[in-house]
């Protein structure tokens, strides 16, 4: 995450936009021919103040972190807005995971803590044995929250009871993003400064995979319909794949310097991402051939960042500088 990134209403906030859609099929490979979403995608937009990452719930509603104010927050299906003020002051929250044990888990990136909440809105505090400032989690393998130590250059665990275990990663000063479950039942992370795409094993065994192109600043991570590793190159304005194996892929994406941030697989397998730069100001699609979309976001410069897509099918992300959390429904 750029340190920087890692208005409040109940009311919701409607804007009635017809999408307009730029579609590339640029790649190091040959992407065939795939159906693209709608150009005339419903979207809408909530407000929330300075959001950064957002889950689905054990409710199936909404759940958002926000990286200044002191709260995470809860959009039901009615677009009411709830609002939950953390334990911590002056700290900013980054990631948030639905934990095996029904309760919201997220991470306060200053901080150097993992906060859990329960949906009835009781909040519990666990700090990381050495201060470090805590990037994005995601649920394991193994009944744990998994997550990233930018600072410390570690893979961290935590138990639902609170216990932490860590593990080093190889490269130093490597500045790990976001974390995901791979297919293989390891956890595999973007290196933002090592240039690398790395994988933890459950027993805390480490394996890195240096990326073709230099300074690509890779962030989000996402598993997608085939069974590969699909990332973003926020620096190197492309998006990625890689096999279990170690096989990289690259597709370049049609804006330039949009800072291709979060990624998320769609209920299909395809993939959506956010691409950060206030210029683009865009959320981008790419099919599992490498074929990219892109939909302007309504709200200007409002630093698309966090994303996921909702069984639904629907697509959400966190406006950082909009004031907005998002839903796009693609209707193609």
């Amino acid at each position: 995450m750029r340190r920087a990134l890692w208005r409040l209403s109940r009311s919701r906030l409607w804007t009635g936009v017809a999408l307009s859609l730029v579609t590339t099929a640029c790649s190091t490979a040959s992407p065939a021919a795939s159906p693209a979403p709608s150009a005339q995608s419903a979207f809408a937009e909530f407000s929330a103040e300075n959001p950064s990452d957002l889950t689905v719930g054990p409710d199936g509603a909404i759940w958002f972190t926000e990286h200044g104010p002191n709260y995470l927050g809860r959009i039901g299906a009615d677009g009411h807005t709830r609002l939950f003020q953390t334990p911590a002051v002056s700290d900013k929250r980054s990631g948030i995971a639905t934990g095996p044990d029904g309760n919201l888990w997220f991470c306060e990136f200053n901080g150097g803590k993992i906060g859990r909440l329960t949906p009835t809105g009781v909040f519990t505090m666990f700090p990381l044995p050495v201060p470090a400032a805590v990037t994005t989690l995601t649920r394991g393998p193994d009944g744990n929250l998994w997550f990233g130590e930018s600072e410390t250059n570690r893979i961290g665990r935590i138990t639902p009871a609170g216990v932490i275990t860590e593990h080093l990663i190889p490269t130093a000063a490597s500045d790990p993003r976001y974390v995901t479950l791979g297919p293989d039942g390891a956890l595999w992370f973007a290196e933002n400064a090592g240039n690398r795409i790395g994988r933890m094993s459950a027993e805390g065994r480490a394996t890195e995979f240096l990326l073709p192109s230099a300074g690509s600043g890779p962030t989000g991570i996402a598993v997608g319909g085939d069974g590969n590793l699909w990332f973003t190159e926020q620096t190197g304005n492309r998006i990625g794949r890689i096999t279990t194996n170690g096989v990289v892929t690259e597709f370049p994406v049609p804006t330039t310097a949009s800072g291709p941030y979060a990624i998320a697989a769609a209920p299909d397998g395809t993939l959506w991402f956010t691409e950060f730069d206030v210029a683009a100001n865009r959320v981008g699609h790419v099919s599992l051939q490498g074929r990219i979309s892109e939909f302007p976001v309504p709200t200007p410069r409002s630093n698309p960042a966090g994303i996921i897509v909702a069984p639904d099918g629907a697509v959400w992300f966190a406006e950082n500088s909009g004031g907005h959390i998002a839903r796009l429904k693609p209707t193609g």
